[in-house]
C-alpha cells in the first residue's frame, strides 16, 4: 500500500523554456524526514577536500539532508556559491488524486530536494539542476535511467523540480519523482560538466 505525502514545499512555475524559478513554502506538513535535516550553518571546513573520497563508482557518497557543494566559491576560505541536498525520500508515494498513471518500471520514489545559491553565485555561468542528470542504481549495481512521462507528472509541475535555472541568493526546494524496479539503492546526481557526481542512498 502506497504512503501518502503532503509535500512540504511548492515551487513556483515559471512560463519559460528555463523550468522552474524560485519557491514557496506549503503550508502542509510532510512524512516524517527519512534522515536528519540539513543545517542552516555554513558548509563545515573540509567540504572541498571531501570531493576527492569517492566511493568505488567515482561518486560522493552524502547523507540525507546533508549538502552537496555543487559549485564551489573561487576563494578557497568561503562555503561553495550553490548547493543540493536529499531532503526526504518516500517509496511508492500516491500521486495527485486525479494523476492515474500507474509506474511504468514498477515503483515511483519521490525525492524531495533543496538547492541553495549564495549572493556571490555568478548566474553568467548557467547551472541546471534537472532531472534527466540524475540516475539510479539499484542494489545489485544496475543503472537506471529514472526519468519518464509517468514520473513526471504524479506530483504535477508545481511541486516537482524537473529543470531549475539557477539564480543567486536563491532557495529552490520541490520533488522529484523517479520510475524505477526498485524500491532501495542509490541516486546520482552527475551533471555533464563534471568528472565525479554524488551519491545519496535510500
Amino acid at each position: 500500500m502506497r504512503r501518502s505525502v503532503l509535500p512540504a514545499f511548492a515551487l513556483a512555475l515559471t512560463l519559460t523554456a528555463c523550468g522552474f524559478s524560485g519557491a514557496a513554502d506549503g503550508d502542509a506538513a510532510g512524512p516524517e524526514p527519512a534522515g536528519p535535516s540539513a543545517s542552516d550553518a555554513p558548509a563545515e571546513p573540509g567540504t572541498e577536500e571531501r570531493e576527492a573520497e569517492l566511493n568505488e563508482r567515482g561518486n560522493v557518497l552524502m547523507g540525507i539532508g546533508e549538502e552537496a557543494p555543487i559549485r564551489p566559491s573561487l576563494d578557497p576560505d568561503e562555503p561553495p556559491v550553490l548547493t543540493l541536498s536529499v531532503e526526504e525520500v518516500i517509496v511508492d508515494p500516491v500521486c495527485e488524486e486525479d494523476f492515474e498513471e500507474p509506474p511504468e518500471n514498477g515503483h515511483y520514489v519521490a525525492f524531495r530536494l533543496s538547492a541553495e545559491s549564495t549572493p556571490t553565485f555568478d548566474p553568467r555561468v548557467i547551472t541546471t539542476i534537472a532531472d534527466y542528470d540524475f540516475r539510479v542504481i539499484g542494489p545489485d549495481g544496475s543503472t537506471y535511467d529514472p526519468v519518464t512521462p509517468e514520473a513526471r507528472g504524479c506530483f504535477g509541475p508545481p511541486l516537482q523540480i524537473r529543470n531549475m535555472r539557477i539564480g543567486a541568493d536563491h532557495e529552490y526546494r520541490g520533488w522529484m519523482v523517479v520510475d524505477v524496479p526498485v524500491t532501495s539503492g542509490s541516486l546520482v546526481y552527475a551533471p555533464g560538466d563534471g568528472p565525479n557526481g554524488w551519491e545519496w542512498q535510500f
